[in-house]
């Protein structure tokens, strides 16, 4: 078999729906045109993370089989080292060689890689590799991993946006009900707020916890917002809630603030949907930085790279719980046995009153049959290889030129 073929198609945030407007602390939070913790500037977040969301990736063969990848996080530079770089290596190529290619295609991208773009692109090339194989062995790609370990995937609901403290609380009760007993919330402020934000936060933290119980499992996210002296007197407040972790208190570089912030607290603290490659990670866990990882398998090189990441946490005792929860993430956790759950997006009630008639899907809307939970599981993938069959007429709806 060879590969004919690549192509690379743009697609817009808009397919993203208006989860990026909502009021959160962010790493862009200290300037003040990209702050939006009170809810007054919904535009903050588009405009520094710019129009594109995802890169959709095709490869085509010769054996009349096309395998889907994406690349993740706004930036349109994934199309251009598909299209001018990683197209001239692969094509011509056997696409059952991953290995080799991954090889390739990193030492190729090194002089602008490494880390971003170029990773992202590898990531999307190296999935619809993945996709390829398993279409060609007529078996979910899961299988050709090693599983599964399970027969279903334990998720959280990951949302709970503080629009406002009533929305928020009975949101986190709708997750419980639905059968949900982990849940993930944002933090809204960040050092620019001083202490009455501080105050906030908890109060955030505070409004779920006790509208859920004690017998949920609650996690928050700072979305590199803090700074570490800000975050260790947050833990400080957060530490009678049991989170079960903080995620990204502080900027993915600062890997000895993390592992400052680690010691100082008896709050888990997660990390890692911003870091590249096993070599990255491999400094996280050197660095004792975090205590659950969350590659995101559409930034940090593939499902190639990520086998060798879980290998590595896995002899460090650290879990994985990826960031976000597409086909090949949970064809991932399906087939390890240091990823406990998967991250799941359910789309609140109270936005899909406010949607009314317009399509409320987001984040997996150019994909058909994307994952869907049932009472805190999301059953194993159906279909063969990434189960990442396109919704072509989404893809053409929200496509870029």
């Amino acid at each position: 078999m060879e590969i004919t073929d690549i192509s690379a198609t743009k697609v817009s945030t808009e397919s993203w729906g208006e989860f990026v407007e909502f009021p959160l602390v962010t790493v862009m939070s200290k300037y003040e045109e990209y702050n939006n913790a009170e809810g007054d500037n919904p535009q903050a977040r588009r405009n520094w993370m710019g129009p594109v969301g995802d890169v959709v990736v095709e490869v085509e063969t010769d054996a009349g089989i096309t395998g889907v990848g994406h690349g993740n996080w706004a930036t349109g530079a994934i199309e251009t080292i598909v299209d001018e770089t990683l197209s001239k290596l692969v094509v011509g190529e056997d696409p059952t060689e991953r290995e080799r290619l991954w090889d390739i295609m990193y030492r190729a991208t090194i002089p602008f890689g490494r880390k971003g773009a170029a990773i992202e692109a590898i990531s999307a090339v190296d999935l619809a590799l993945w996709d390829i194989a398993g279409k060609e062995a007529e078996k979910p790609v899961y299988e050709l991993l090693g599983g599964p370990v399970e027969d279903e995937i334990d998720c959280y609901a990951s949302n709970l946006h503080p629009v406002d403290l009533d929305t928020l609380e009975r949101e986190a009760m709708d997750y419980v009900e639905a059968g949900f007993d982990a849940m993930k919330l944002r933090f809204q402020y960040g050092p620019e707020a001083g202490r009455k934000g501080m105050e906030k936060n908890e109060e955030i933290v505070r409004t779920v916890r006790e509208a859920v119980g004690h017998d949920i499992k609650l996690a928050g996210d700072a979305y590199m917002g803090w700074s570490v002296r800000y975050a260790k007197k947050m833990l400080q407040r957060l530490e009678k809630y049991d989170m079960e972790w903080v995620e990204e208190p502080v900027i993915p570089d600062d890997l000895d603030g993390y592992a400052e912030l680690r010691a100082s607290t008896d709050v888990p603290i997660s990390g890692g949907e911003h870091e590249f490659t096993r070599w990255g990670y491999k400094e996280m866990l050197e660095k004792e930085a975090v205590d659950i990882l969350q590659p995101d398998v559409h930034r940090m090189g593939g499902l190639t790279e990520l086998q060798r990441v879980d290998a590595m946490a896995s002899a460090h005792d650290v879990p994985i719980i990826p960031h976000t929860g597409t086909n090949p993430h949970l064809h991932f956790i399906a087939a390890s046995t240091n990823a406990p759950m998967a991250e799941y997006f359910p789309i609140p009630e109270w936005y899909q009153k406010r949607q009314g008639e317009k399509d409320s899907t987001y984040a997996d809307a150019i994909y058909q049959h994307p994952p869907d939970a049932n009472d805190g599981v999301i059953p194993l993938p159906d279909g063969v290889g990434l189960s990442a069959e396109l919704n072509r007429e989404a893809l053409d709806h929200f496509a870029l030129e």
